[in-house]
């Protein structure tokens, strides 16, 4: 993946999935009914592509507020996903990193503290690692 692709397009993806604080799997985003179509075109949003809402299957993934989003950002959230795996692949022992939640805590610390900020997982974020040494 390119920077510029991972800043523009995936970036605020890792930051929404922070966020929520589980993997968005696939099987949780439904395409909108024809009324939600109807209320996207009222309010100017292009229909001509697909849209879809997250509908966690867990009831313990709570959802702040409705979250929609159109085949690109879906695309973009699976590629997310797919930077999570890859930065935790350094952690060395998988058994550690079982759980998604678990994984996103490993990433707090190892991506810039800018995706995940307004999460859960600040705390882990890691602190700034320039000191000085005498």
């Amino acid at each position: 993946m390119n920077p510029l692709d991972l800043l523009l397009r995936v970036g605020p993806a890792i930051k929404a999935i922070f966020e929520l604080g589980y993997e968005p799997k696939g099987e949780y985003f439904y395409e909108l009914t024809e009324e939600q179509y109807r209320q996207l075109a009222k309010e100017g949003k292009d229909t001509s592509k697909k849209w879809f809402t997250l509908i966690p299957k867990n009831p313990k993934h709570d959802v702040p507020e409705l979250l929609i989003v159109d085949e690109h950002d879906l695309g973009a959230l699976r590629d997310a996903v797919r930077h999570i795996e890859f930065v935790c692949r350094d952690a060395g022992s998988e058994h550690r990193l079982a759980s998604f939640e678990d994984k996103l805590a490993y990433a707090a610390g190892v991506l810039p503290t800018v995706f995940s900020e307004s999460s859960k997982f600040a705390e882990k974020a890691k602190k700034p690692h320039l000191r000085v040494v005498k």
